[in-house]
């Protein structure tokens, strides 16, 4: 029985290696119609390895163009070529190949694309076979990353102090991209918060125009820094400015107007709770001499450093001052002199005055001179041991208040007569005597006898009186 099989088996032996092989064929072209062939593109950023290579030689590679992006295509069946991503593959240049022999500023590196996974079902075939390099100068440079908020904390908090740390950034690359550098910023999000935030950021890098600056040419000595942020709470409090000195003669201050009146100010809560103004010392305004209208800008940080506080506008720091001077008025009143009250004449004196009037310069502003009549204006005398005779006195002005002024010393001629005193002889008589002597002396001895017998009977009479 076996022997009949075995020999079953071997008869016509070609004809069933065919069979097999043709079973074979046909087992493959079933899996290549099930799992057909299909090509795939890829662009994938090339790793630049060894850059301590140049970087000894105090170089750096910097790519030209877009050649550090390398283009290539993979073929394969398609259950493997659809499951392949980018990320599937490792693409490097390695600059320890660079031929620093090669004519010209740019050189070639060989780029070498390998598959993490599925290499023996695919074939990959490059398009961009080489990253074209220039060699710049190497740069180092250190820069103070300034921190930087986004957003508007709670209502009635502000942002406080705001750190980096470490703010100190060191940066080494082509010299071409960090001379473009102008600033390092770290920024951290406050939109809503009430509290005290803090977070691990990236360092953002800027150029002049305030455009980011972003190369994998660039070498950082922190990949990430922390950003905190204080909160603080807030508070509007008035402006209150003091004033020093006087205005000139004739001039008179009216007040201060500025802008703003009131500023919102952020701090600690313990020192806000005491704080009710922002108060400028009279000694930053001062009108000595001041003669016209006139502005002044004042800084408040001083004056808000010196509370422990700080404005939530930092640039809103300036308030405009406009200091009001205003000219007064002169105007003459003219007083009845029967209006004159007169102290410390004696019971048995008479006095009359020179005029009718007596006129009282006075300066005020023209809004209080309006209402400035001569019957509110009270002047007096005093002629107090003052003796009969012609007087001039000074007159004591008294005004209904003290914005009025009199603008000089008020004199007033006066004349004082003792009611009883005798009459004085009259001028004409007593020169009537003497021109009768005069005529008696120049008649004869005898004449001259009686005459001097008349005077000496007048001598008697005034004796005896």
């Amino acid at each position: 029985m076996f022997r009949k099989m075995i020999k079953h088996l071997v008869n016509n032996a070609g004809l069933k290696v065919l069979s097999i092989l043709l079973s074979v064929v046909l087992w493959m072209v079933v899996v290549k119609l099930a799992d057909p062939d299909m090509t795939k593109t890829f662009s994938v950023s090339v790793e630049i390895l060894n850059k301590d290579v140049v970087a000894e030689m105090g170089k750096v590679p910097d790519v030209v163009g877009e050649t550090d992006i390398a283009v290539f295509y993979i073929t394969g069946p398609r259950s493997y070529v659809e499951k392949m991503g980018g990320d599937d593959f490792i693409v490097t240049a390695d600059l320890s190949q660079l031929d620093l022999r090669q004519d010209g500023d740019s050189k070639l590196v060989p780029i070498e694309i390998s598959a993490r996974k599925y290499d023996r079902y695919i074939t990959i075939n490059q398009r961009t076979v080489n990253l074209q390099i220039t060699l710049e100068d190497l740069s180092e440079q250190k820069f103070v990353i300034t921190p930087e908020t986004s957003g508007t904390p709670a209502e009635g908090c502000a942002i406080g102090e705001v750190e980096v740390t470490p703010n100190l950034l060191n940066i080494s690359g082509p010299e071409s991209i960090v001379s473009r550098i102008s600033r390092v910023s770290a920024a951290i999000n406050v939109d809503g918060v009430s509290n005290d935030v803090s977070d691990n950021v990236i360092p953002v890098l800027y150029d002049e125009d305030n455009q980011p600056i972003t190369s994998d040419l660039l070498e950082m000595n922190q990949s990430a820094v922390t950003i905190r942020a204080k909160i603080l709470g807030t508070k509007s409090v008035p402006v209150r400015c003091q004033v020093s000195g006087t205005p000139a003669e004739g001039f008179e201050y009216r007040g201060l107007e500025y802008v703003p009146d009131s500023v919102l100010i952020k701090g600690e809560a313990e020192i806000l709770n005491h704080i009710t103004a922002i108060n400028i010392p009279g000694d930053v305004i001062n009108i000595d001499g001041a003669k016209e209208e006139s502005e002044v800008s004042i800084d408040l940080m001083p004056y808000l450093t010196e509370a422990g506080v700080s404005l939530v506008d930092d640039t809103a720091n300036q308030i405009v001052v406009r200091i009001l001077i205003e000219q007064k008025e002169s105007k003459v009143f003219n007083i009845p002199v029967e209006r004159i009250q007169i102290t410390g004449l004696k019971q048995d004196y008479e006095l009359t005055f020179s005029g009718n009037s007596l006129p009282v310069s006075v300066r005020a502003l023209k809004e209080h001179m309006d209402t400035l009549e001569a019957g509110n204006i009270n002047a007096s005398i005093d002629v107090t041991d003052l003796e009969p005779g012609s007087h001039t006195v000074e007159a004591t002005i008294t005004l209904p208040g003290e914005q009025f002024e009199a603008q000089e010393t008020v004199r007033v001629q006066i004349t004082i007569e003792d009611k009883n005193a005798e009459p004085e002889p009259e001028q004409d008589e007593t020169q009537e005597s003497a021109g009768d002597s005069e005529d008696e002396e120049d008649n004869g001895n005898g004449n001259a006898g009686n005459g001097n017998n008349r005077d000496s009977a007048d001598r008697s009479v005034r004796d005896s009186d």
